[in-house]
């Protein structure tokens, strides 16, 4: 079975102390499609990459990771970047520059082409679902549909990514019935103005989902799914020595993917996902994401890595 990864892969010039930028490569499909691999997932990145030295390294990165990379066309597009700064919590804060870059130039037609031919889970989401890529993303939904496969979103907002602010929440809210697994932070569901506390707002968009999951998390508030069984609330992992949040959402959803997909679970219909697998895979996903943190950047751990750290916790804290 794999999971086909479609969307950004860009470079994050990440503030230091000193005001100089270190660059990461990262975008929030691309370090899904790392972690899955880093998890032991069999993955497939489905975007084009640029031919540029930046996407020489995202390219190289991939294949490094075990990560499959079945368009061999090169983009003459450049990659795209993003300036990131970081706040004293940690916070990261985003410009976007994202004209006339690779990541846009992939055709219906080729990811089509290119969809696996054991393929269960198509994920995307992020800067793949703003207002000028939703046709394409809408087609390559419908034929999803049509295979009974399953698809992905982390809605991963970023208002910057839009000049018409409202076209753009409105589209990705659109999208979100067609979806069988959405993730979504507290920031990101802050953006619609749905009501005053995430949780109440997560409620509102899982009623309009209509079936599937909804993962909401809460920064060191934890995480709590949403399905039709009901509702699962995981609190967070301690991080002793937080480094940033860059990554931590795209570790967190992969994580989880990546939990589900090894218990059998996503080859049925998500709707019948046991509530004791769900809450596992949860419980993963929030130690991976407290990993992630402990580092610079997106830098998703291993399977064995998430097994090893959620034992020395229980271990420390038996009682929790």
């Amino acid at each position: 079975m794999t999971i086909a990864i479609l969307g950004e892969a860009l470079i994050d010039l990440i503030s230091s102390d000193d005001g100089t930028f270190r660059p990461h490569l990262g975008g929030s499909p691309y370090n899904v499609a790392i972690g899955l691999a880093r998890q032991g997932i069999k993955t497939s990145y489905l975007s084009s990459l640029s031919d540029d030295i930046f996407g020489d390294q995202l390219h190289q990165s991939l294949v490094r990771e075990g990560v499959g990379v079945p368009l061999k066309r090169r983009s003459l597009w450049p990659t795209s970047i993003a300036l990131v700064t970081v706040d004293h919590l940690g916070q990261a804060t985003y410009r976007l520059y994202r004209e006339g870059i690779a990541d846009k130039d992939t055709s219906f037609e080729e990811v089509v082409e290119n969809l696996p031919d054991d393929l269960r889970v198509f994920h995307t989401g992020s800067l793949a679902i703003t207002p000028s890529q939703l046709p394409k993303i809408r087609k390559i939904f419908d034929l999803i549909h049509q295979r009974d496969l399953l698809i992905s979103v982390d809605i991963n907002i970023r208002l910057g990514a839009s000049i018409d602010e409202k076209k753009y929440l409105d589209g990705v809210r659109s999208l979100l019935k067609d979806v069988d697994i959405v993730k979504a932070s507290d920031d990101d569901l802050a953006a619609f103005q749905l009501a005053a506390d995430a949780r109440q707002s997560a409620e509102i968009i899982f009623k309009e989902m209509g079936s599937g999951l909804l993962l909401l998390t809460l920064g060191t508030g934890g995480a709590v799914l949403f399905s039709e069984q009901g509702a699962i609330d995981q609190p967070s992992y301690p991080v002793p020595s937080r480094v940033d949040a860059v990554g931590a959402g795209d570790t967190f959803h992969s994580a989880f993917l990546a939990c589900l997909s090894r218990s059998g679970e996503l080859s049925r219909p998500i709707s019948e996902c046991s509530p004791g697998v769900l809450a596992s895979a949860l419980d993963f996903a929030c130690a991976a994401a407290a990993i992630n943190l402990a580092r610079p950047g997106c830098s998703a751990p291993t399977q064995q890595e998430v097994t090893e750290f959620m034992a020395q916790e229980k271990m420390l804290n038996p009682g929790q």
